[in-house]
């Protein structure tokens, strides 16, 4: 019981005291750490100076586009198609006036400039049909001529056309179409003469070509063919000058016959 007792007043003691605080802790001491020196070896590596100024002149490697500055030609159709679109404006804004009606002002308005363009877009074409001699009425009108060959179409048999007096009268009324045409008949009828052919009405040109076995009369024969292909069916004008170039290019194919 008295050891209890002296314990507890011991305990009050000690509370009441102040409590002391160690203002020196205790200082550990500082560890020191040594570096490893680095044992790689460094390779310095330097720009390729030749590629350098090589990619430096290359333009594909050129990102900065210099603009174009504006030419007087540019400026002139951007100032044409101002007015142009500022005069129509003011149409519409005029018809709207007229119908009262926003929307009819600039419908109408419309359907009057397209029809204008029309008419502008078919004259250029037909002037430019007239610059180049092209008749619309013949090259849509035409009808498609057949493979055969020219002389089917009126049942003309070669053996019986007296050719220099046919030439010399479509020469007379200066029918140079008609000359090539009966220039070409008449060299069936010298291929035939000379059994090169078998002429028969209903062949075509072709087939009298793939008959002849000589490669420099199949030659010339090709030739005249394609010139009067040229003349009677593509329906190219033949002047005196140009049937005198087609007239020695079928002196010189019979010429090539024995």
């Amino acid at each position: 019981m008295l050891k209890l007792l002296t314990v507890f007043l011991s305990l009050l003691v000690s509370a009441g005291k102040p409590v002391v605080v160690n203002k020196h802790p205790e200082v550990k001491p500082a560890v020191h750490y040594q570096l490893k020196t680095d044992t790689v070896k460094l390779v310095t590596r330097q720009f390729n100076a030749s590629a350098l100024k090589k990619f430096s002149i290359d333009p594909d490697f050129n990102y900065y586009t210099k603009k174009a500055g504006i030419t007087w030609w540019d400026r002139f159709w951007n100032w044409v198609w101002h007015e142009w679109n500022a005069f129509w404006n003011w149409v519409g804004e005029m018809l709207e006036k007229l119908f009262h009606n926003a929307s009819m002002g600039k419908q109408t308005a419309n359907v009057i400039k397209y029809f204008i363009l029309g008419i502008f877009a078919f004259a250029l074409i037909y002037i430019i049909l007239k610059l180049l001699d092209i008749n619309l009425l013949k090259l849509f009108g035409k009808k498609k001529e057949s493979g055969t060959l020219p002389y089917t179409e009126f049942m003309e048999n070669i053996h019986e056309i007296s050719f220099d007096e046919a030439i010399e009268n479509a020469l007379s009324t200066k029918n140079y179409r008609l000359a090539v045409r009966l220039l070409y008949l008449r060299s069936l009828k010298q291929l035939s003469d000379h059994n090169l052919i078998n002429w028969k009405i209903d062949k075509t040109n072709s087939a009298y070509l793939n008959e002849l076995t000589d490669e420099e009369q199949r030659r010339q024969f090709s030739m005249v063919t394609r010139q009067f292909e040229y003349v009677w069916y593509g329906d190219f004008p033949v002047n005196v000058q140009s049937f005198q170039a087609i007239n020695a290019m079928f002196q010189e194919f019979k010429q090539q016959l024995p």
